[in-house]
């Protein structure tokens, strides 16, 4: 992700100080997620994101898709999951059912299982990105 922030301050011809100023952080903060000490906090990435409108949270987040979104096409896998949702509430008149199936059980040492096959309707999943309530975020990769 830092690589991207740094894509997005040289897009916007920004200094890092500026762009701390813009999305209302303090100087070190960038200067300690640009210099890799630090990984961004879910916090500071919605500060981009309201600051900076224009810019794909997917692509913000994941690095799929395009740094600023498309007037032409959905680029971000939130929009198009809710689009599709609308779509099926619209034909039906019935919210989605939703899938009753057991949540996943944590043991002492390993991470939950989830289904993915529930989240991606055939497509191929690249990345899964968990964000915990105490502002870190963890990336896992299916592969």
């Amino acid at each position: 992700m830092k690589n991207r922030i740094v894509q997005l301050i040289n897009s916007e011809g920004l200094t890092s100080s500026k762009f701390a100023d813009t999305i209302g952080v303090q100087r070190s903060s960038i200067s300690h997620i640009l210099s890799g000490r630090n990984n961004p906090s879910l916090d500071f990435v919605q500060k981009i994101l309201s600051s900076f409108s224009n810019i794909d949270p997917n692509w913000l987040i994941s690095g799929i898709g395009n740094m600023y979104k498309s007037e032409e096409g959905t680029t971000s896998l939130f929009k198009e999951t809710r689009t599709e949702q609308i779509a099926v509430e619209n034909q039906t008149n019935h919210p989605p059912k939703l899938n009753k199936e057991p949540s996943p059980t944590l043991s002492s040492n390993t991470e939950p299982m989830l289904d993915m096959n529930a989240f991606t309707s055939g497509k191929q999943i690249e990345k899964v990105v968990v964000f915990y309530t105490d502002k870190t975020f963890k990336e896992y990769n299916p592969s």
